[in-house]
């Protein structure tokens, strides 16, 4: 599977992880998905709740009101985003214990680098990230 993130939110990602610190940075990702093709087209940054600073949480006001909106737009939630600010851009345990969806696409940044991956069962698959 492939995931389109335009340049425009892949140039901003860094950007907030790094305004975060020294807590993760977390928001949702808005788009389309069909044939194995995840087109991102929108972003909501959201607060982050966790009280660890090792962690995040998505605010759950933030996301019904997102799910209301998006409601016979064509598009959906689609996905994901947070930070790991000392860790890789690559899913933690933590990441693997808190997904609480199969098949959303995550977005992680570390270090200035942002992956993609797809949420599975309790674990996670790499996925493709092209920025277009």
């Amino acid at each position: 599977m492939i995931v389109l993130l335009p340049e425009a939110f892949a140039a901003v990602l860094p950007r907030l992880a790094h305004a975060a610190l020294p807590g993760e940075a977390c928001g949702l990702l808005v788009g389309r998905a069909d044939q194995g093709c995840v087109r991102v087209t929108g972003f909501a940054p959201s607060r982050n709740l966790a009280c660890a600073p090792d962690a995040f949480e998505i605010d759950a006001a933030l996301q019904l009101a997102l799910q209301r909106r998006l409601r016979n737009q064509g598009e959906r939630v689609v996905g994901v985003w947070h930070s790991h600010p000392t860790g890789a851009a690559r899913p933690s345990a933590r990441d693997a214990e808190g997904a609480w969806q199969d098949d959303l696409v995550w977005l992680i940044t570390a270090a200035g680098k942002t992956t993609a991956w797809l949420a599975r069962g309790r674990g996670f698959a790499p996925l493709r990230l092209v920025v277009a």
